[in-house]
Parts: C-alpha cells; structure tokens; sequence
C-alpha cells in the first residue's frame, strides 16, 4: 500500500477549489471539470477553532480500522492480529482478543465493520490473511494461493470469542505481493461491501500498466484479477450477510446472480487497490480511494499515461477501468514485454481482456472515469491536493439528522459533504457534490491541525468523527500513531490547555513551577479555573501558577484541568523525573563560539559538574566518560553520526545539511528510516551501498522511479523535485556513510584548524556526559556543542530581514528601500575586529550600520559608501562587543531613487580577527 514516498512536499491550498457540475459521466468519455465562477453556499464555514480534538489512545501497533459501538465503545484493529476496544468511562484499552495473521508484504487483519444490528447480536467482520500451517522445514511454494477471509465473529463480555467464526467468503490470492486493500463498510439494506486489491507485483512496469503475460509471470499480470469477471481480486464486492453465517447476493450487482457472466458478488471492477471504501447511508453511493501506479511522467506513444490516484463515486455498479485505463479514462497501451513493442491503445468505451492469463468474459464492461485524480506533481485539474507521494483514502458522508441525540454535531455547512484523505500527505479535505452527485468544491479540513498518516475516519454515534493515524513509519509502532476524537462546538467553546514545568527534571527535594499561564479560551472573556492533579488523583493546586516540591524520587504524571465557567474544559499532562539531577557541561575556550579561520590554533577546558557523581575533571575516576570530538565536516556530512543523543540535558546549536532539510520538509521518513528498514532501506544502507560515483544514477532514480534494487516495493517518480534539491538529498545520504571512530579527545587539549577549508564546511567540538542516574531514575545525558562556521558568509543566508530582495541565483541580497536591513543571529564577535563587506552599489550613495540587537540598536560599526568605489571589498572596523549578538546590517540613503533597479547589493560578509 504504502509504497511511493520519499520526497514529499505537502502544499495544501487555503482557498476553495471550485469546479462546476460537469455533464453526466458516460462510460468511455473523459469528463473535465470546469471551474466556475462561484458556488451556492451550504452555510458559514466555521472556525477550525470549533473543533477540538482530543487523544485517546496513543502508540498504535499499525492500526487499520475502527468502529464505534451504540455505547461508543471504540472498536479498533491492528495490523498484526490485535483486536483493541477503547473505553471512554475509564479512558483503558483493553484487548479483546488476537487473529494469527500472515503478515508479510501487506496483509494481516486489515478490515472491520460493526454488524448494523451489533447492539442485538454483538456481531463483527473481520478482514483477514490467515496464517498456513506446514510441517516443519516445508518451504512455502512459490506463487502460493491461499485465501483471504472475511468472517463474522461475536464479541462476548467484552471478549472475542475465536470459536464463533463463521467464514462469509474467501477470496484466493497469490501469497507475496501485492495490494491486499482489505477495507469493510456496511451501506444501506445490511449490504456489506469489501475492497480487494489487484495482487499484482507493480514493481517490474516501469510504473504503468502492469500487463505482463510472459510465462511465469502471473504476479505481474493484473488482467488475471482486475480485468477478469470471474475473478474477486480487484474488485468492490457487495453482499448481504445472513444470519447462519453465509450470504446472498443483493439485486443491482454488476453481474447476473447466475455467474452467467461473472462472479455475482462483484459491485465493481477495475480496481487496482482500493484502501479505503465508504458508503453514503442516505442513497447508497460507494466512494472509494484507488491507489495508482508509480509512473512519473506520460509515455502515451509507448506504454501510456502516467500514475495517478483516484477517488472515486459509483452510483450504479460499474468498471473503473484498472489496468486498461487511469484518471480521466486515459488509456494505457497494449504492450508485449517480451519483444518491448507497443500496440494500440485500450478503447474505454468497449474494453477487452485477451491475456492468456483470463478466465472470465473478453468484453468487459465500458471503463468509468474518476470522479477526482491526481498524479506526483501538481493537478492541473485539483492544484488544491498539492503534490508528493500520494495515497487516497475514502472517509464518510456526513449527514446532520443522522445523529439526533448528539451534543457536538458537526454544523450543517458539512451536511451531505464527502469527507477524503490523503495517507501520505497527511490531509483532510471535504468535497461538495451537487443532488446529482456530481462534484462541486474541495476544501481543506482543519488544514492547520497537524495529522500523522490518517488510515480511517468515521462519525460515532454521538456525531463526533473518530480518526485513526498510523504513525510516520510503515510497519513500526509509532510515537505518533493515535486514536483521536473530534468535536464541534458551535457555541461555547473548550478552553485549550498548555501546561509547562520550569524544571521538569532534578535530584530531591525537586521544587517545580508549574504553569497554566500559556491555556487559553478562544470564547473572549470566559472565565478559567485550573486543577493540577497527580495520577492517583491527589491535587496540588487550583492556582494557574504554582509551585510544588516533589521530595520522593519517582516518575511523576501531572494533569492540567483548564475548565471554562459554562464546564467546557480540556485536559493536558506532563511529566516530571525527580531523583537525578542531570550534569552541567561547560566548554571554555579562548577560541571564538562562531567562527573559525584556517590554521587556527585554539586551546579549550571541559568541565564537568554532575550532582550525583561529583566533578569531573581530566585525570578524575569518570573522566574517560567524557566524550570529546573535534571534527570538520564538508558539505555532505551530518551532524547525528556525531552528536551524543541527549537525554534532558542541553546541547548548542546545530547547522544542518541543507539535503537533512529538504528532507524533513518533506515526508521521506515515511518509507526510510535513518538506520532500520521500514517501506524501503534505511539511508545508511543506501550510503553503505552506494558510493559518490552513483550519483548521477541515484538522482535519476529518485526523479523517475526505479525497482529490484531493494526488494518488491518499486521506488516511486518525483518528478515535481528539482535535480538541485534531489542532488543535495543524495549528498547528504551519501554523506552518511559512518566514518572511522576517531575515539575521544581528552577534557584539557589544544587543537588546530585545516589549512584548506571550503565554504561551506562546518567545525563541531561536541563534549558529553552521560551520568550513572541515581534513585531509580534513569541515566542523563547532557551536551555542549560549538558550531564553528566559515568566517565569511553569504549574505543571502540572512536569518531575518526587512524590504530586501534575496538574489538566490547570484548569491546576493539587495536592499531596495531606505532603512532595509538584513540580520544574522546569535554571533559570537569576540576577537572580531572588522568585518569586510563585498558589495555593489548602483548609483547610489548612502551609509551601511552594523548595529546590534534591533534596527535601532547601538551602531558598532559604520561605512559610508559613495560613488567612487561602486564595488568591491569595504572594511568596516567595529567596537569590542561581549556575548552573543544578533547583528543587523542597515542600509540608509537619502535618494529617493532607491529601489529594484537602483540598489546597494552585498554578496558576502567577512569577520576578520
């Protein structure tokens, strides 16, 4: 499933896409929406404010869906087997019972729907792989068909009872790989509706339609499932379950119920992973999310389109066309992998099957186009969905009257709204649709809430919509994996709670200052009260502010009540370690904190204090677990191989490689990890792999997509990535590689810089101290790092500045109005005694102040700058200033000219010693 994400950059629009209602869609006919001039309001879109979500549960092992109880019980499922229920009374999990599941590639228990009589029967469905049993040493076959199962278990005293299964269907898959889907929805009349993937391998076609037919390679042939109407396998089935454990096939199917030219459970076809399906209770529309191939850009004369995901709407039973054609109805190409030679393109308006690898009809039915899709870079059709890895998911209709005794009702401008997701780009979106059903709007949905991998949402009993995040890493228990709940509240609002400790770590006695002064409520003049509490339900304090001494060693739980005067209220926590003081570390130097110069000698002293283990100095009992490192580091390495993890203590600043930048802005991390594997490999495999000579052969890879280098999973295209932000990803992946292990200084040294240092090569002298821990209280580490850069700087890597033009591609920053200024924070001027700038001035004649603290700050330095040296160096002496300083550099003249194209530019900044 999730398979196409190592860049991702996530741009979520903050106005309405507005897309007029389109003709009706005709099968075989690509359908473009047209954006209109405005659109009937459904009501005031309400303040993000109103919505409040509150954490139920957190550190979820792959959860996958959930369903909520008449008594809202949270019924939820994790990958691996696990059958959980959240209970709100007393805010516990409790397991009800486990599946032995097969979990390899994607599979495990993957669906769950609550029997729409539960409350009666305590009946559940349950989507699963179930484990094959061999004898010992029995190697498992290979193409291995073995059933996935949806079966109906009941939940008894809390407890699922594994004997009352009863198996509804079975559906035979080839065991390995790929797109297992797995969703359950009951819709209307008790039908219960089921999403099969394709299981088809995607990895050896490039990224388009995998149509393989060459012998052995069944995996690789989607015309075998999809295509085929006697196949289950890249379907939406529908059924009615009955009450003795089989099923019936409801009218409307999309095949006779005689199999006469199909498998009747078969709603529709055409499916290539159908994640997450939902169901309109009001008409009975089947939405779904399909998630799309990894191709990044169209080869429409050869192969075919590029991949797109699609959300989709059936209002009748259809074909979507998967694998013959994509989006819009674009059509792939026949295509022989044996010879590489390209036929004609696949007809959407009569469809045929001709692979060796068909068991069902040849005419297939006519190919429905997708209701919205989107491909890796930005939508001409959808810009507001952004760009990135891509995995669509269907959420549910809202409907208001739905949910009659509810307190926190959604308001009526989301009635009869679609609510979508995106697992990989981590948003939430509403789509209008007309009393056609046919699109009108998409808008974000809490666009500034932050969500980590949205898996499956669905509105309670009570009106609220219950939220499952999966977490950052694919097959991994996550620390940002949750179970959440979010309520409206169209009248009073909840007070939001921040709760603070001063000193959340220290030896006993331990005095700590606890604040609430940062909780707020967004209903001006609501009155506030605080209650502070232990776990055990002692309290210490009703003041916003107060002060505690924790005199017992011991891990202490401390909540936050902040409730408003009409008993609104929110609750928040934190934690306070008493019982280990963590250790100070101080690095003394007569060597300047922020630069460095070549062939510099410098001497330095690290000292140790640790309350617990005394001080410590070179030649004391602990000094050999100091740990001190003096390293330079070129453009491509990064700082983590050698900074000491720090555990409640402090460490100094840090400059990043700008690739590590790029990439945490991005969404990598949610199929590579630093040093595991998760989707694909970890960086340090890559850097262990691949050396600089690689370069160019990994940038391609990254831009156009790849397989078979690190298993199934294909490497997703990213063709929205420029070669310049992809070539400093792999620099820094490349620089991972671990260099040797040079050991540790001693506390007391001298050290001296390179001859030859580049621009953009970075010093760290990083001293550590792990402590022994004491009183039960787990070992701290803590840490001082000096950040030693170049002297000289570019002056366009400004922190911060006013009416200034950045010229990124001429490495200069040009001040265009009176009083602009640049600023660069917290510099160290000790021993500066000039600087030199490089700069231009255009016609103009004015004075360049080097002033410190604000704009208006004390001038350390000045230089008046006029006509007869347009350009060059300018050295600038400067005043003896203490300390760590945020300098601003202000440009004042009094033309009147000033501006784009009459400027004072600077390019570089040097401090000279």
């Amino acid at each position: 499933m999730f398979k196409r994400i190592f860049l991702l950059v996530v741009i979520l629009g903050c106005g309405f896409l507005f897309i007029s209602p389109c003709s009706a869609q005709q099968p075989g006919k690509a359908v473009k929406p047209i954006i209109p001039a405005g659109i009937t309001s459904e009501g005031t879109k309400p303040d993000e404010n109103r919505f409040a979500l509150e954490t139920l549960n957190q550190k979820i092992l792959e959860p996958m869906q959930l369903a909520i109880t008449p008594d809202l019980d949270v019924i939820y499922i994790e990958r691996r087997g696990a059958v959980r229920m959240y209970k709100p009374e007393s805010k516990k999990v409790k397991l009800l019972g486990t599946l032995d599941v097969h979990i390899d590639s994607e599979d495990g228990l993957l669906g769950l729907a609550m029997d729409p009589n539960f409350k009666k029967n305590g009946w559940i469905y349950l989507f699963y792989s179930p484990t094959v049993k061999r004898p010992a040493g029995e190697k498992k076959p290979v193409n291995e068909v073995v059933g996935q199962r949806v079966s109906r278990f009941k939940l008894s005293n809390e407890a699922l009872d594994l004997s009352s299964e009863k198996i509804l269907i079975e559906i035979p898959v080839i065991r390995g790989c790929c797109h297992s889907a797995g969703s359950l929805e009951f819709g209307p009349g008790g039908n219960l509706f089921i999403g099969v993937g394709d299981n088809t391998n995607p990895s050896m076609s490039s990224g388009y339609s995998p149509i393989d037919q060459r012998d052995g390679r069944l995996s690789y042939d989607a015309q075998k499932s999809a295509a085929n109407t006697h196949d289950l396998r890249g379907k939406i089935l529908r059924i009615k379950p009955a009450d003795n454990g089989s099923y019936t096939i409801p009218d409307g199917n999309l095949f006779p119920k005689d199999g006469s030219k199909g498998r009747p459970e078969i709603y529709v076809m055409g499916n290539r992973n159908p994640y997450r399906i939902s169901i309109d209770q009001k008409n009975g529309y089947l939405y779904w999310g399909e998630i799309g191939p990894d191709a990044g850009v169209d080869s429409l004369d050869r192969r075919g389109p590029r991949g797109y995901d699609e959300f989709n709407q059936a209002k009748a039973p259809g074909n979507f066309g998967w694998p013959y054609f994509i989006g819009n109805n674009i059509p792939y190409t026949s295509y022989d992998f044996a010879t590489g030679l390209s036929g004609k393109k696949f007809d959407p308006a009569a469809p045929v099957n001709l692979s060796v690898n068909n068991t069902g009809s040849k005419n297939l039915p006519p190919a429905q186009p997708a209701f919205l899709w989107y491909p890796y870079t930005e939508s001409p059709e959808f810009p507001i969905v952004g760009n990135g890895g891509r995995s669509s998911m269907a959420g549910p209709v809202y409907y208001r009257d739905l949910y009659k005794n509810a307190t926190h009702l959604f308001p009526t401008y989301y009635n009869g709204k679609v609510f979508i997701f995106d697992w990989a780009r981590n948003w939430i979106m509403t789509v209008s649709i007309d009393d056609q059903g046919r699109l009108k709007s998409i808008e974000p949905f809490m666009p500034s809430t932050k969500f980590s991998k949205p898996i499956y949402m669905k509105f309670g009993p009570d009106g609220a919509l219950y939220i499952l995040e999966y977490g950052n890493f694919w097959k991994s228990v996550n620390d940002d994996s949750r179970l959440v709940k979010i309520q409206f509240y169209e009248n009073n609002r909840r007070p939001v709670a921040k709760a603070t400790a001063d000193k959340p770590v220290g030896a006993v006695p331990l005095k700590v200052r606890l604040s609430a002064e940062h909780s707020f409520d967004y209903d001006k003049g609501d009155k506030l009260t605080y209650l502070w509490q232990l776990a055990n339900g002692s309290v210490l304090g009703k003041t916003q502010v107060l002060e505690h001494t924790f005199n017992k060693a011991g891990l202490y739980k401390v909540s936050l009540t902040v409730t408003d005067q009409k008993g609104e209220f929110q609750k928040t926590s934190l934690e306070i370690k008493a019982g280990n003081e963590a250790p100070q570390v101080n690095v003394e130097t007569n060597l300047n904190r922020t630069f460095y110069w070549a062939n510099q000698e410098f001497t330095y002293a690290v000292k140790v204090n640790d309350k617990e283990d005394g001080v410590i100095s070179q030649g004391s009992k602990n000094a050999a677990d100091v740990k001190v490192r003096f390293d330079y580091l070129p453009e491509g390495k990064d700082l983590i191989l050698l900074k000491p993890v720090s555990s409640e203590g402090h460490s100094g600043n840090a400059i990043q490689h700008k690739g590590s930048l790029a990439m945490a802005a991005s969404d990598c991390n949610a199929c590579h990890a630093m040093d595991k594997r998760t989707v694909g490999p970890s960086f340090m495999e890559i850097a262990a792999r691949y050396k600089i000579k690689d370069k160019e052969l990994l940038i391609r890879k990254v831009k156009e997509g790849g397989s078979g280098s690190w298993g199934e999973v294909p490497m997703s295209a990213h063709p929205q990535v420029t070669k310049a932000a992809v070539s400093d990803m792999i620099d820094y992946i490349l620089g991972l590689s671990k260099p040797k292990d040079a050991g540790s200084l001693p506390m007391n040294g001298t050290l001296k810089t390179l001859k030859q240092t580049s621009r953009e090569g970075v010093y760290y002298f990083t001293a550590s101290y792990t402590d022994k821990g004491a009183n039960g209280m787990p070992a701290l580490t803590a840490t001082e790092t000096l950040v030693l850069r170049n002297a000289t700087l570019l002056a366009n890597n400004y922190d911060t500045s006013h009416v200034v033009m950045n010229k990124r591609a001429e490495e200069t920053v040009r001040f265009t109005k009176n009083g602009a200024y640049i600023v660069f924070k917290g510099l160290d001027l000790m021993n500066i005694k000039s600087l030199t700038v490089n700069a231009l001035t255009n016609n103009l004649v004015g004075t360049l102040e080097i002033r410190t603290g604000s704009e208006n700050g004390p001038v350390i330095g000045s230089k008046y700058i006029d006509l007869t040296k347009k350009s060059g160096d300018f050295e600038i002496p400067i005043e003896p200033v203490k300390g760590l300083q945020n300098l601003y550099f202000v440009y004042k003249t009094t033309s009147k000219e000033i501006g784009i194209w009459i400027a004072f530019d600077i390019k570089t900044i040097t401090f000279n010693r």
